[in-house]
This record gives structure tokens, sequence and C-alpha cells, in this order.
């Protein structure tokens, strides 16, 4: 409805005080709509206006005074019933402006038609889910600003009973009217033939609330005890929990609850953990994005507008009906809203007003003690005053599970399949898997076991999973000779070694995963990451078959951490600062002096690790074996066959070119290896 004076004939006050009494069936009559013209919309409406409404509010309707009153209503479906139920309450004319959206007109325009409408001499009521709505002129001017509530149980017990024809009222609770609207629950009141029974009415509520405050399948997600792999992100989810339950309790300030940024690649669960957190701590559940917002409408700038204060005021009003007085909004692919400082001129004018929207409601939202959790792929697009305070106050990281987490995750979906087989291997084959990608490997799984008529098994699963290996044993050998001497002297140097593979992925024939120490680093802990890097081209060399290219990715890391040595961190011989780290390696394109400089300590640092690779041949060879067996190796796995295998001469730290790196001759390394 467009913001504009109306001219509403009305019946008399009386008559609607009395309406409901004289309407509604005896106990046992069939229902108040087979008795009267009265549609659930009208009679709910009609029963929250009269319970709005003050004393004062209603005697100069009734006296026909010249009162101006403004109607806040819960949401934009309110406004036209609301409008129906004032000219039932009137006697004569009344001047209604009703504004269920912002008005596209001039501002002077809609003032002006305010203003007239007060100056006939008529009570003038305004009606909008919000202030802002109407004309100011009108908001200045009321003697009365009051606001319809959400549906409390109370009256929504009051109005079954009434739709019923009986006179004890059903016992309806705050959750069973969750994120439910005025046309929600006057669906509830539909006609249906033989349904008489308050009962039957309210199990429909409590479908409704259901539906609404989460998807169809929120009863069948798991709790938030049994999700793994979201490490510190679990936790702020656990702690919210416990603050929303403290907020229901009445010892917190919903003001009080934190949202938070959930950002991390693709099938990581960032939507899961909002679904899971809102079940778990039982508030209602909405979800938007920008997406959802032009595909919902025609994609004008007004039409964008009204999707988000449809999320917002939903929103309000399901925090206002929750018996914890707060609701989670859920706003996904955040980076869809872009960043003010860098849009085009083109489209400036459009998405800037759209993104200042959304911060001034989402601001509003926090606010009143909604709880906002967004969602995306890339944080680095998002608007800085989306991210501050206030709107979006933590931020985490949701990463690909590590095996403990995908071994929960495994388990998780494949429910009473496998139950007393051990999954272990499948978790530690999925290795880089996300939460959605071993999800859909336990269906074709399934889907697999199906179609041979027999039990899902473990081969399945790993079938799935990590498919056999087509290469040459002889390429997969190399692979893993390689891969080992990353492994073991990476451990002998105090590198904390996570796992390592000969699976394929992508590009990278196989791959070793380190957890590097916290802290500034020095140079003795950049070159032990460089002599790392540089062991599998030494392992190639010594005990596989020749240097290859497989090692290429291993020396531009290398050439990289060597160059910023120089260039960027002054570690070497100079102090200047010249590049950035990352980008370390480009100044090797026109500098002949560090190119020099880089070279020479690469050269070094190849001689100690083929030094390091020979004395620790037997334990790099062992570990290869079982890479070619297994697959993949944990840290653990890779620390016991170190153990069992020492090196054949002990590699210790001397004082040469560079502190704490063996030089070939202490290391054990034979005349050849040393040419």
């Amino acid at each position: 409805m467009q913001p504009g004076a109306a001219t509403v004939e009305t019946t008399s006050f009386n008559d609607f005080m009395d309406l409901a009494s004289k309407t509604a069936p005896r106990r046992g009559s069939s229902s108040l709509s087979h008795q009267t013209s009265l549609s659930p919309t009208q009679l709910i409406a009609r029963a929250a206006v009269k319970a709005a409404l003050s004393r004062a509010a209603l005697r100069g309707l009734r006296d026909r005074r010249a009162i101006v009153i403004v109607l806040q209503v819960p949401s934009a479906a309110w406004v036209e019933p609301v409008q129906d139920a004032i000219a039932n309450l009137a006697v004569g004319r009344v001047e209604v402006i009703g504004a269920a959206y912002r008005e596209k007109s001039t501002s002077d325009n809609r003032e002006d038609s305010a203003l007239h409408a007060m100056s006939l001499g008529r009570p003038v009521i305004g009606i909008a889910p919000s202030m802002a709505f109407l004309p100011q002129v009108l908001v200045a001017a009321a003697d009365h600003t009051l606001a319809i509530p959400p549906l409390s149980p109370a009256l929504v017990g009051q109005v079954i009973a009434k739709w019923c024809g009986v006179r004890r009222p059903p016992l309806v609770r705050a959750e069973h009217l969750a994120g439910l609207d005025l046309r929600d629950v006057a669906a509830v009141l539909r006609c249906a033939g033989t349904t008489t029974s308050p009962r039957a009415y309210l199990a429909r509520l409590k479908r409704a609330a259901r539906h609404r405050v989460g998807p169809p399948e929120a009863e069948t997600l798991p709790p938030l005890a049994d999700l793994t792999g979201y490490d510190e992100a679990k936790v702020w989810a656990e702690m919210l929990v416990a603050d929303i339950a403290r907020v229901r309790a009445g010892d917190l300030d919903p003001r009080e609850l934190e949202g938070a940024l959930f950002w991390g690649k693709p099938g990581t669960g960032k939507t899961l953990l909002a679904r899971v957190l809102s079940a778990e701590a039982g508030v209602p559940f909405r979800a938007t994005s920008v997406a959802m917002w032009f595909g919902n409408s025609p994609g004008y700038l007004n039409d964008i507008i009204k999707q988000i204060d449809q999320f917002c005021d939903g929103l309000l009003m399901a925090a206002r009906s929750s018996s914890a007085r707060t609701a989670v909004g859920f706003v996904d692919e955040l980076d869809a809203l872009p960043n003010r400082a860098k849009l085009s001129d083109r489209n400036s004018d459009f998405f800037s007003v759209v993104v200042t929207h959304c911060l001034m409601r989402w601001e509003e939202l926090r606010r009143a003690g909604i709880v906002l959790i967004a969602a995306t792929n890339h944080p680095e697009n998002i608007d800085p005053a989306l991210l501050r305070p206030g709107r979006f106050d933590r931020q985490f990281e949701i990463t690909p599970p590590d095996e403990q987490g995908r071994l929960g995750i495994l388990r998780q979906h494949l429910g009473p399949d496998l139950a007393a087989v051990d999954v272990t291997p499948a978790a530690r084959l999925s290795s880089g898997a996300t939460g959605a990608m071993l999800a859909g490997s336990v269906k074709a799984a399934r889907r697999r076991a199906r179609s041979s008529g027999r039990p899902m098994s473990l081969d399945d699963l790993l079938s799935e999973i990590a498919p056999p290996d087509a290469r040459h044993p002889d390429e997969i050998r190399a692979v893993a000779i390689h891969e080992a001497a990353h492994a073991i002297v990476a451990h002998r140097l105090g590198l904390a070694v996570v796992q390592v593979t000969v699976q394929p992925a992508g590009d990278a024939a196989g791959a070793t995963r380190l957890r590097l120490l916290t802290g500034v680093p020095g140079r003795q802990d950049l070159e032990r990451r460089a002599l790392a890097l540089l062991s599998g081209r030494a392992a190639d060399s010594l005990l596989g078959r020749g240097a290859n290219a497989g090692a290429s990715h291993d020396l531009q890391e290398a050439t990289r951490i060597v160059t910023s040595l120089h260039a960027s961190l002054g570690l070497g011989a100079t102090l200047a600062h010249r590049i950035e780290p990352a980008e370390a390696e480009r100044l090797l394109q026109w500098d002949r002096e560090v190119t020099t400089l880089v070279e020479q300590d690469l050269q070094h640092l190849m001689r100690q690790a083929e030094a390091v690779v020979w004395a620790n041949r037997e334990a790099i060879l062992a570990t290869a074996e079982l890479l070619v067996v297994h697959r993949v190796l944990v840290g653990d796995e890779v620390a016991a066959v170190a153990a069992a295998h020492p090196p054949r001469v002990r590699v210790k730290a001397v004082r040469r070119q560079h502190p704490a790196m063996p030089s070939p001759a202490e290391a054990g390394c034979s005349p050849a290896c040393r040419q």
C-alpha cells in the first residue's frame, strides 16, 4: 500500500465491541467462520487493535475528534487488516495513511498529503511497520503513538477459542508462535471441514512455527556437541548458546550477544554451524542472501530495499515472539554485498545505497539483541564497516577438518552403516576434504552398494574417497621417496610433520604438510624450512631415479625464502627492505647481485640437504615403503619410523657459512654426493 490519505466509512464503535460476543457460535456449533463474514485475518487484526489502543485513543475515535494516532505494526502484512479494524472502531469518517513500505514519491508530496488529511477535522491514523515509512509531519503531530506487538500467546489463544466457539482458550506457548506472522496464524485458522477442536489448531500452529524457525529438515540436524572440525568457531558457538540460555533466564541483556562472520573454502559447513547453533539455542532462524533479494524481486533499488526490510522486520518479529527474546539472522555469501571503496562509478549509485541501508538496519537488529551471522568464501571483498563491533563482531576461519574431524563427519553421515567397522583409513585418505565432499562420498558409496544389491562396505567408501592409483608402481615409489625425504628431514630438523601422502591432488603428485612454529622466525628457522624443501630433490638424486621437474614448486618456495632473507627481512648481508617477502623472487629478474647471492645460498643448502638425506637414507626408504602401501602417514607414524632408523652419522649443528647447518662431511655424505 502506498502512503496517502484514504477516507473510510466506518461502523460504530459499540458494534465492534460486541462483535465477537454476538457472532461467536455456542459450544458444539461448527465454526465462527460459518456464523459471520469475518475472516481469520480480520478477527486477529481486530483483536490486536482492540488490545493495543489506549482508552484515550478509543474515546477520540468514538467522539470523532480531530486526533492523530500513529500505529506501528509488526510487519507489512498487518497494514491493510489494521486499517480495516480501525474502520470498525471509529464512528463516521476517518483518514488513514497506510505505508507497508518506504514510499518512492517525493518527501514534499507525502508531507502535503498528510497535512491536508489533518486539516479536515477528522481522526487521522498512520499505520506502518516503521515510523520512517510515514510522513514525518504526521509522526511529529501524533497525539497517540502506539505499537501493536507481535502476536502474543494470550491473544492467539483467545482468537482460537472464539474461532472454535469455546470458552476456555488453549494453552499457547511462545515457542508455538516463533517466527509466525499474521498470515501464518490466519492460515492455521482456515476453514477445514470438521476441524473445530482447539487442540487441532494448536497442532497446526506448532507445525507452522517449526517450519518458520528453521528448514523442514531442522529436526535432523546433529547436536552441536557432535560437530567436529570447527575449532574456535565451535567454542564460540557453545558460549553463545550458553549466553542465550542466560538471556532466556533473565540474567543477561540480549544486546550483549555477539555476531560473527564464518569464512573459508566452499563446503566447510559454515551454514550448517549457524543452523545447528540456532537449533541448539532454541531460537528462530531466518536466512537470506543478496541473491535472494534479486531473485525474489524485479531487482530495482526500491525492491531490494523492501527485501532487506522484510528480512529485518521478520527477525524483529521472531525475536519478540521468542521466549529467549532473540533470534539468529543468517546472511549467506556476504561478499556479494560489495565493498563501497571498490565500486565503479557505474555501480556506486545503486550499491552504495544498498550497503548503507544494510548497515543501518543490521545495526538496528543488533541493538534489539538479535544475533547476526554471515558466511563468505572471500572475506577480503567485504566492506570493512560490516565487520566492526556491533554488526559482525567476530571472524572465524572454517578450515577443512583434520583427521579426527573427518572421522566424526563420516560417522555422522554414515549413521548405522559400517557401525562396527573402523573407518579411520577412509578419514586418513580424505585429507583436505570438506564436510560437503565427505557427505557426497558417503552417498556415492551407498549408491555403489545398492547397485550391487548388497550392504555398504568399507571398500565402497574407500573407492569413492580415494580411487585406486592408476600410476605405474615405479612412479608411485619415486613420489614416495621424494615425499618421505621431506618428512624425515623436516622431523630431524625439528619441524612438526602433520601428514605426508602420495595421493595426487591437482598438479601435485604427493604432498607433505608441516606445522610451522608460531613466533618471529630467524635466519636459522627459515633456512631449516628451505632445507626441508630441497631434501625432496636431494632424495630424487641420491635414492630415486634422478633429479626431475617434480621438485619445481619446492625450488620456487626455497628461492622465495632465501631471496626474502636478503631483500626483505634484513637477515642477509644488507638491511635494505626492497620488496615484500611474498614477491621476493621477482627481484631476481633484474638484480644480478641478489641473484648471485641467492644461487650461492641455494647451492650450499642443497649440499647440506644431500648430506642429511644420505645420513637418513634408511629412514627415508622405510617411510617410502609404508607410503606405497598406506598412501598416507601422519606425524606420529613418521616419528616412529625415524626413531627406529637413526641416522648413520650424527647430524649436529656446526658454524660454517650459516649456523646450525651440518656440512656434507660431518653428515657422513659419500664423496660422490659432494661432487
